[in-house]
């Protein structure tokens, strides 16, 4: 039978916030987070060999894993907690169940005097936090499609009740929705230039935008084996990179132009040709237009900014050519403009609406034109009306 997964609240960008252990759970099963610098408070290296199969019934999480503790390879079960104490109130120490455990991964950081993680046969269960691991706030987990899938919620339900209002007021919702998408972009971007500084902010954003939607973590995961530093070596070759994100790539289902071997050459050629794209990037943003979102014509407001030209800079400044179409357009609605944002201060966020649409689903072009937000000669379809979408769904999710 299915086990009760625990909750805890967390104070978010937008006030309280709920998670249950299912995210927690699905964030081990991707191993989307740093692994590298996993360690247990007895400084003991953990690699995730195998991150085991998820048991969605009683015992533990994950049947099976394999992992490498302080360099011996140990095979096992591991548990999915918020605290370390939650072993206890739960009862696993008593559960012969739970006795095959050989990691306890928790959120919260380990506090010293809690008591040891004990198997019913007295063994002792090694703890790693993941807070410290994390590429993301937990609430972007909770909500971000593109790392956690939706786990419940009518989509469909929630784009129908937009049907209700008036095209004006469909077209503020989706623009409410929209604002709220871009704080926490630009606030995420805020978050990795003070923690990595502008250049890796900006190498890891990049990497992981390439991506696409299947492949983020594994790209992830490549910038930081081979973070720009190291990437600027003269010595380095696009099977290293590859090399770094052995066993994490998904192909299944994938589209051949997204294809992680095709969307990484197409980086790998891009940081070769242009290296300190990170600098080129940050000179341009004087010679964007500032101004916050609103109602205003996307198709009056591109020819009075020159977004095409813009687009055009872009192209050859930063990418040097080799990242270009929808690609190029989600590299600067969810990279580079939030990055510039976060770093400068600047209110990037009404050019960021009414950018040009990057890569997304058609299902959710199809949803603008049936609720009548799409106008040819004033709303044509644009980056904005599809985060202002995302956003419902996210929030129906």
């Amino acid at each position: 039978m299915n086990v009760t997964q625990g909750v805890e609240e967390f104070q978010g960008l937008y006030g309280p916030y709920q998670v249950s252990e299912l995210v927690l759970q699905k964030i081990w099963q991707k191993i989307a987070f740093d692994s590298a610098r996993m360690k247990d408070p007895r400084g003991r290296q953990i690699e995730v060999l195998n991150p085991g199969r998820w048991n969605r019934l009683a015992g533990p999480d994950f049947k099976d894993a394999i992992l490498r503790i302080d360099g011996d390879r140990v095979e096992g079960d591991v548990e999915i907690h918020f605290s370390q104490s939650d072993w206890r109130a739960h009862g696993h120490h008593e559960n012969p169940n739970f006795d095959r455990v050989v990691l306890h991964v928790v959120y919260h950081p380990i506090r010293s005097r809690e008591k040891p993680v004990l198997t019913v046969s007295g063994g002792s269960v090694p703890t790693v936090s993941l807070m410290e691991l994390l590429w993301y706030d937990l609430e972007e987990y909770s909500i971000e499609d593109s790392i956690i899938e939706s786990t419940g919620g009518s989509v469909e339900d929630a784009f129908l009740s937009l049907l209700d209002l008036s095209i004006t007021q469909r077209r503020n919702r989706l623009i409410e929705g929209a604002a709220d998408r871009w704080k926490v972009k630009r606030d995420l971007a805020k978050m990795r230039i003070e923690r990595l500084g502008w250049d890796e902010a900006c190498h890891m954003t990049a990497l992981e935008i390439m991506g696409f939607a299947a492949n983020r973590i594994p790209m992830l995961h490549v910038a930081g084996a081979f973070p720009a530093k190291r990437c600027r070596a003269d010595s380095l070759h696009f099977g290293d990179l590859w090399e770094a994100g052995r066993g994490l790539w998904t192909t299944s289902g994938v589209r051949p132009a997204n294809h992680p071997k095709i969307r990484l050459e197409q980086f790998f050629q891009w940081i070769s040709a242009q290296p300190r794209w990170q600098e080129a990037l940050l000179e341009l943003v004087n010679r964007l237009p500032m101004g916050q979102m609103s109602d205003e014509s996307t198709a009056q407001f591109r020819k009075k900014a020159d977004l095409s030209g813009i687009q055009r800079t872009f192209s050859d400044r930063v990418v040097s050519g080799r990242i270009s179409g929808s690609k190029l357009d989600t590299l600067i609605c969810d990279g580079f403009l939030p990055l510039l944002s976060a770093r400068s201060g600047a209110d990037l966020s009404g050019l960021w609406f009414h950018w040009f649409a990057g890569n997304a689903p058609e299902i959710l072009g199809k949803t603008l034109k049936g609720l009548e937000i799409l106008e040819t000669r004033r709303f044509p379809k644009s980056n904005g009306w599809l985060q202002g979408l995302l956003k419902i769904r996210h929030s129906m999710g």
